[in-house]
């Protein structure tokens, strides 16, 4: 059984809309203009959802000493196939923001009536977060062996969500314990698939009911792919949450917005995945709901297949079966079978009950 967790003014849990992060993180370079008109827009459609909760998601990367100064160097590509290398060292230096400017971002964002979630990489980074007021802390994938900082930000009394990140079931165990251990028991667990943008084939979206029904937990999606059909599946599974980044344009060659959704299509993903919510429904439908029904949906009935005279039986040789069902409905003709005509009936005559007799 899943334990709901309450993320802000979101429980998320079994039954309920998937909660869903748009992700800016670090992907507005240090733009801080772009960055607010990126909270804007995420805010609008959050204000606009009709069924799934929306949240911002964001990210608190201020020291550039997370990584190494040497020649590591990162690959990322366009969605349309074109690569670049960058040293690593340099990636993370040119989106690296200080902890005053996150500041004024988180405020913009809660001044437009966003909660929010932020990844952290240091424990420095979880204590201003922790300040801040933001309502859960995300443990990035690259992080998820990351037992200090796991330990630390599990401490702080607010969510965790953890990212599987390529981690083995025993990882994410200890993890897990980890966390629980330290105090929190409000986990969500995230799976992230492998690439960037990652192949169907790289998706195994079964993981999500894996991560669920082995820790008790929700289970989240990462978004890794370039478009959002996963996003579809993943609500087709029962997942509880997911993250999306959101960018400017997300054509440009740049570091993750290959995975990314261009914010002017935010609001038509927001619909698309709330038609896909609302399409699940019951465990049953309920047969007396006739919203939407535009067709004709009618049942058989029962009718005279010849002329018939009275004191006739009622059998397949006097009776045939048509749209709609006018009289004796269709499944009642083993109940009225052998019964007699009371009076005589023309051909493809309707047959109630008033005309025949037991």
């Amino acid at each position: 059984m899943v334990r709901d967790v309450r993320i802000g003014s979101c429980v998320v849990g079994d039954g309920r809309p998937p909660l869903f992060l748009g992700e800016i993180g670090a992907l507005f370079n240090r733009d801080l203009a772009l960055a607010e008109t990126l909270i804007d827009r995420v805010a609008a459609v959050a204000r606009d959802s009709q069924v799934l909760p929306v949240m911002l998601k964001g990210e608190i990367l201020h020291d550039p000493d997370i990584c190494l100064d040497d020649d590591t160097v990162e690959t990322f590509q366009s969605k349309s196939g074109n690569r670049r290398q960058e040293r690593y060292r340099a990636l993370i230096e040119r989106k690296c923001v200080s902890l005053d400017d996150y500041a004024r971002l988180i405020a913009h964002a809660r001044g437009a009536g966003l909660e929010l979630v932020m990844s952290v990489y240091d424990f420095a980074g979880a204590d201003f977060a922790k300040d801040q007021g933001i309502v859960a802390i995300k443990i990035a994938s690259s992080n998820v062996t990351h037992l200090p900082l796991i330990r630390h930000c599990a401490g702080l009394g607010i969510p965790l969500i953890i990212d599987d990140g390529r981690a083995s079931l025993a990882e994410i165990d200890r993890a897990v314990r980890v966390a629980r251990d330290a105090g929190c028991d409000d986990l969500v667990l995230q799976h992230s698939p492998d690439g960037h943008p990652a192949p169907p084939g790289n998706h195994n979206l079964r993981s999500l009911r894996t991560l669920s029904g082995t820790f008790g937990v929700p289970n989240g999606l990462s978004d890794h792919h370039s478009g959002t059909d996963m996003l579809t599946l993943a609500i087709g599974l029962g997942t509880h949450l997911i993250e999306k980044n959101v960018v400017g344009d997300d054509q440009a060659l740049e570091q993750d917005y290959a995975i990314s959704a261009g914010v002017d299509d935010l609001a038509g993903l927001i619909g698309r995945l709330e038609a896909c919510w609302l399409a699940l429904g019951d465990r049953w439908r309920d047969v007396n709901n006739t919203e939407g029904l535009i067709a004709t949906s009618a049942r058989m009935g029962l009718v005279t297949r010849r002329q018939v005279a009275a004191g006739e039986t009622m059998s397949p040789e006097t009776v045939g079966f048509a749209f709609p069902a006018r009289g004796i409905r269709v499944e009642d003709f083993d109940r009225v079978q052998g019964w007699r005509f009371r009076a005589a009936l023309d051909a493809g005559s309707v047959i109630g009950w008033g005309d025949v007799d037991a």
